[in-house]
């Protein structure tokens, strides 16, 4: 429809509808790094308590971190590659967040009985199993929203930092070809005239279109020098 179509436009035109494309690409790629950071950070300092899989995600973030400062670097310098590289990097971040909701989504519903009979279960708790399901599903479905809503920003600032690298693309382009010279050559070529056959003669033939006869007849009198006949003038 067109209001799906004026709303792309803008979409891909502003970030948030207010922030244009490049200062939104830099503050995003700004926000990722420290995030990562501070992850890879946090994940390093755990990793020799809790083994391998805090090392796989130190350095996961370590690496997610690094591509949002080749963003931040790409924006500054007006680096088609190095925005890229963030572009391709916040792809990557949307789809597994997108896919570990699915999961979680997944998860919660799938295990809402044996955690409410776990929890029902304790000494200090005063609460019936349908009183836990009840609270349990308004709580699962909570976070549900919440993990579908944060996609979908995820997938607006996405599509900001795309736009952004398709346009400093095209803008590379034309400064690239606004740059080269051109040498053009050019070669004068004489005038050619046509010379008639002084044994021209034109095919007697009386069943000729009137157009072709007329034709016949005005380069017949041009060659003898005469004065070409006009419709109704002599």
């Amino acid at each position: 429809t067109n209001y799906t179509h004026k709303y792309i436009c803008k979409m891909l035109g502003k970030c948030c509808f207010c922030i244009g494309l490049r200062p939104a690409t830099l503050i995003l790629a700004t926000l990722g790094a420290l995030a990562n950071l501070v992850n890879a950070y946090h994940f390093s300092v755990f990793e020799g308590n809790y083994g391998f899989l805090y090392t796989v995600l130190s350095t996961y973030y370590l690496g997610a971190s690094l591509a949002c400062i080749c963003g931040f670097q790409g924006v500054l310098k007006n680096k088609v590659k190095y925005v890229k590289i963030f572009a391709i990097y916040y792809w990557w971040q949307l789809l597994v967040a997108f896919t570990l909701s699915i999961m979680i989504s997944v998860i919660v519903f799938y295990f809402e009985f044996d955690v409410c009979e776990k929890f029902i279960g304790q000494p200090d708790v005063d609460m019936t199993l349908e009183e836990c399901l009840d609270f349990y599903f308004k709580s699962a479905a909570f976070l549900v929203i919440s993990l579908a809503v944060g996609c979908l920003i995820e997938l607006h600032f996405c599509m900001a930092v795309w736009a952004y690298y398709k346009r400093l693309g095209v803008e590379q382009q034309y400064r690239d070809i606004s740059d080269v010279v051109y040498h053009v050559q050019y070669t004068p070529v004489q005038h050619a005239s046509i010379q008639y056959s002084a044994q021209y003669s034109a095919p007697e033939d009386n069943n000729l279109p009137p157009a072709y006869e007329s034709v016949h007849g005005i380069l017949g009198d041009q060659k003898f020098g005469a004065t070409p006949t006009v419709a109704g003038k002599q």
